[in-house]
């Protein structure tokens, strides 16, 4: 009798385990992220934080391995960056664990769509601790991942070209604030970051950093229309600290990495502006005034 039970209880979970998940399901996974991921940006002490956190990755993994959950938006976890390329072809759930005192662990996780089980695969970035020896011309994976928070996702213009690029922010330490310019291959549920396809004079590197004053901000952004990320150009505060970039801050000017042939190419100070006209006034309704018919 307690065989058969037994039976049936495996039966009976495997079919739960098989059966689709609903939009309301969902919602109800979505609600419980919520509150998790508040607690993990917000919580009052570092075990709250870490607890949410376990918590938190847990929730994900369960609903995010349903084919339902890979186009639903999860709008309402504005602490967790959410993005997926143009082609849809994957999801990128991204976010901090505040240690405390500036410090930062940084989680990701990377989802497929229905791989042959019939679930989304689900790939985890694991943060190690990386320092910036090397650090533009070193190749990183989903084992040895060195941690960031990506807020951008720069999708391949040509089908031979697929790989994408990944612009990041890292906290990096007290004095300075990094952010990165990375390339993604996804291969056979394999990620790796890290592509010789910068191209600054005679350097080739496999991924942009851009350090600069804590105290200062610095754009890094994804120019579409000319397709070229454009950054601030970034100078020392005073000629003493040349090669100290803690102490680097933007200068009004900009350089950019522009696409080209699968590369991307260093070109310093650009113009910025814009070619696009302004609408054309009418000068008869000018006249008339802005109440007035």
């Amino acid at each position: 009798m307690n065989k058969f039970l037994s039976f049936i209880f495996i039966l009976s979970s495997m079919f739960l385990s098989a059966q689709n998940i609903s939009d309301k399901v969902i919602k109800e996974y979505e609600d419980t992220l919520l509150v998790l991921s508040n607690n993990i940006m917000y919580g009052e002490t570092l075990e709250i934080r870490e607890k949410s956190n376990i918590g938190f990755i847990s929730e994900l993994k369960e609903v995010m391995k349903y084919k339902e959950s890979y186009d639903y938006p999860f709008n309402n976890l504005k602490t967790i960056s959410r993005l997926n390329p143009e082609d849809n072809s994957f999801r990128l759930f991204n976010w901090i664990l505040p240690k405390g005192n500036g410090a930062s662990k940084y989680f990701a996780f990377i989802i497929l769509p229905n791989s042959d089980n019939g679930y989304n695969q689900i790939i985890e970035l694991k943060h190690t601790e990386t320092d910036l020896f090397n650090f533009e011309t070193t190749i990183y994976n989903n084992e040895n991942w060195y941690g960031s928070l990506y807020y951008k996702i720069i999708s391949p213009k040509k089908r031979n070209n697929q790989h994408y690029t990944l612009l990041a922010w890292n906290g990096n330490n007290p004095e300075s604030i990094i952010k990165i310019i990375d390339v993604l291959d996804i291969k056979n549920q394999k990620v790796t970051l890290g592509k010789d396809i910068f191209i600054k004079g005679e350097d080739t590197t496999k991924r942009i950093v851009v350090e600069y004053n804590r105290n200062t901000s610095a754009s890094v952004n994804f120019d579409e229309d000319k397709n070229r990320i454009v950054l601030d150009h970034l100078v020392p505060l005073k000629e003493n600290q040349e090669g100290f970039n803690q102490f680097y801050v933007p200068d009004g000017s900009y350089d950019c990495f522009l696409y080209k042939n699968g590369e991307w190419i260093f070109k310093e100070d650009i113009d910025i502006r814009t070619n696009k006209s302004l609408p054309e006034i009418d000068k008869d309704k000018n006249d008339r005034g802005l109440f007035k018919k």
